[in-house]
């Protein structure tokens, strides 16, 4: 039942249009909470709490980013001319009750099996909620009180595209997780058609950030599945084998064959970014923005201003001070807040997540912290539920593949 929760909580709280008024908090936070209460009293009525390599790092990165936070805090409220106190307060409640899940996640998804069929559960309630989103937009369900369309790009429940674009991708990678480590056939074709369906709804948001993540994602799973085949597989006999075989050899051929559009390609992709960039002027705003969040970083000696937005530059539909606003990109956020210790933690959750997921041979999960690193080059990542959710699955799953491995190995040995 509680597992039931938590994935309710995992797929609504990314719909921001189903909050009450102008609160912060929705069905899906309140659910979350509501799953939270109940894992730390199970926790605490257990006789000894089991660790693991995820709350281990989890446990490391908080604890850096707390200490970051606190010195940046004493520094923002001395040095900076004045305050926007709604925002401190927001990303306060917004860093504990992330930390408190990340940790929770980490606890009560130690179970291979309760793992995978939350994993399940994501996947199924996620693709019903896209599904009522998805025919919410062109008319053949209840809009329920929101705006499904920004022009033309699908926001479904969400705010904004991107924010939409994100849970898409969330639930595109977990379907795919499910389909790669499907136990029978119909296991797998169920997953693809979540994943498919996923994968529609970001096409229809229209998201660059999606895009880029979703190169970078496909680039990683390719590389990492085709080792794992050349390693673990007999490669003459075999049809993955061959496969893969076959496609080494064509790369040089690809290369070749590629060599007279190359040119035309680079052009095009020129000019689609020229574009983007244009778009109501978001790319020189954001690259201000960045340009600020790094400057102001530097002027705290690196160690942060402490939490809350604290950029000012200013733009038509932006608000004027007091208020304030973020760079959108988790890195220099971190580095404005926390500083040099607060960027290096998130550096390093990142790349050792990465590092796990790689040697353990999970493709699809690697691939996924991937696509949270890029697109953390765009949004501001850590206060979100399920970033912690694809990073802790992935510490998880690569634990798990690592010590049963070690097992066989000392097995063949005996």
């Amino acid at each position: 039942m509680t597992t039931i929760l938590l994935a309710f909580g995992l797929v609504l709280y990314p719909s921001t249009q189903l909050r009450f008024g102008g609160l912060p908090l929705g069905p899906g936070e309140l659910m979350l909470v509501a799953w939270l209460g109940i894992a730390a009293l199970r926790q605490f009525l257990q006789p000894a709490i089991t660790g693991n390599l995820a709350l281990r790092r989890l446990s490391a990165f908080w604890f850096a980013l707390l200490l970051a936070q606190s010195a940046g805090m004493i520094v923002g409220l001395v040095r900076e001319p004045f305050h926007f106190y709604s925002g401190i307060i927001h990303d306060i409640f917004a860093y504990s009750l992330s930390c408190a899940l990340a940790c929770m996640f980490a606890l009560e998804l130690g179970d291979a099996e309760r793992r995978r069929r939350a994993v399940w559960l994501v996947v199924g309630i996620g693709t019903v909620s896209m599904s009522m989103q998805l025919a919410g937009g062109y008319g053949l369900f209840p809009s329920l009180g929101t705006n499904t369309w920004y022009f033309e790009r699908l926001i479904g429940w969400s705010v904004n595209a991107n924010q939409f674009a994100f849970f898409a991708l969330f639930l595109f990678l977990l379907a795919s997780y499910l389909a790669e480590t499907a136990r029978a056939p119909r296991e797998a074709v169920t997953a693809l058609a979540c994943g498919a369906l996923a994968a529609l709804g970001g096409i229809l948001s229209r998201s660059d950030a999606l895009v880029v993540a979703l190169m970078a994602a496909g680039s990683v799973f390719l590389i990492l599945k085709s080792i794992t085949w050349l390693k673990n597989l007999e490669m003459a006999p075999t049809l993955r084998g061959s496969t893969v075989v076959l496609g080494l050899l064509s790369l040089p051929l690809a290369a070749a064959s590629a060599v007279p559009f190359t040119s035309a390609a680079l052009e095009r992709v020129e000019d689609y970014s020229a574009e983007v960039y244009a778009d109501n002027g978001q790319g020189e705003l954001r690259l201000n923005l960045w340009m600020e969040a790094w400057e102001k970083g530097l002027e705290s000696g690196m160690i942060g201003y402490g939490p809350g937005p604290h950029l000012t530059t200013v733009k038509s539909w932006k608000r004027p001070p007091p208020n304030k606003f973020e760079a959108h990109n988790t890195s220099l956020d971190l580095f404005t807040q926390g500083g040099l210790v607060a960027f290096a933690a998130f550096i390093w959750i990142c790349v050792s997540t990465l590092h796990s997921g790689w040697r353990a041979r999970l493709p699809v999960l690697t691939a996924l912290v991937m696509a949270w690193a890029v697109f953390s080059m765009f949004h501001f990542m850590v206060r979100h539920p399920i970033f912690w959710f694809g990073i802790v699955l992935c510490l998880l799953e690569a634990e798990r593949t690592r010590s049963a491995l070690r097992l066989r190995r000392s097995e063949a040995v005996q």
